[in-house]
């Protein structure tokens, strides 16, 4: 029998929210301490700099008010 992974809709939506609001609270730390372009974080960057745990309290937070939850 083979397993197959099921993919559901509410996870892959909000992880896709937080990594894009981790980019933005990146970009506006950024820019407040810097003049020049800002280069794209790597995922690494943003977790190491705790911009993706503050994403994710952030955007779950907002998921959990707005009860978007119930509509995916």
């Amino acid at each position: 029998m083979v397993k197959r992974r099921i993919t559901g809709k509410f996870w892959p939506w909000v992880r896709e929210l937080i990594w894009e609001k981790a980019e933005e609270l990146h970009a506006e730390d950024f820019y407040t301490n810097h003049d020049e372009n800002i280069t794209q974080p790597t995922r690494k960057e943003l977790r190491e700099g705790g911009y993706f745990y503050d994403a994710k309290l952030i955007v779950l937070r907002e998921v959990n008010r707005s009860g978007m939850n119930r509509s995916v």
